[in-house]
């Protein structure tokens, strides 16, 4: 059986190293929603995220998203936890790579709980554009 811990680990892994590979896919394969990533990057990279995490068997994530200071942010929740692999793009927090149950710096958006972290939430047309991307940055590994 794994420890909360072992499964933190193992998740915040998974979310390092599907930002890296976001890092290394050429840009011009992006849509432009990600290729300033992290910047104004977190809508898009969240539902890719929580596509990803889902197809590695580490379960179902939510979209969530909140506004502080007339910005919005969005980020990915399963009950407490909290991933976020954009949160960088803010200049008051430096973690590229955010697993945990707690978060002042989120609870500092009162994010709510949007919809499914799902390639098809938005549509056909969103989802075969986020398809691509994915397609695009899961080629980066090679």
């Amino acid at each position: 059986m794994h420890s909360v811990t072992q499964e933190r680990n193992t998740l915040k892994k998974a979310a390092s190293d599907f930002r890296d590979l976001i890092m290394n896919t050429e840009k011009n394969s992006l849509p432009l929603t990600l290729q300033d990533f992290p910047n104004g990057a977190c809508g898009d990279t969240t539902l890719l995220l929580g596509h990803h995490l889902a197809e590695l068997g580490h379960g179902k994530f939510r979209y969530y998203l909140g506004w502080r200071n007339g910005k919005s942010h969005a980020w990915l929740q399963a009950g407490t936890v909290i991933v976020d692999i954009t949160a960088d793009q803010f200049e008051d927090f430096d973690d590229p790579v955010f697993v945990s149950d707690r978060s002042s710096w989120h609870e500092g958006f009162a994010g709510s709980d949007q919809h499914a972290a799902h390639l098809a939430v938005f549509g056909e047309a969103t989802e075969a554009i986020l398809r691509s991307a994915y397609g695009a940055i899961l080629a980066s590994d090679k």
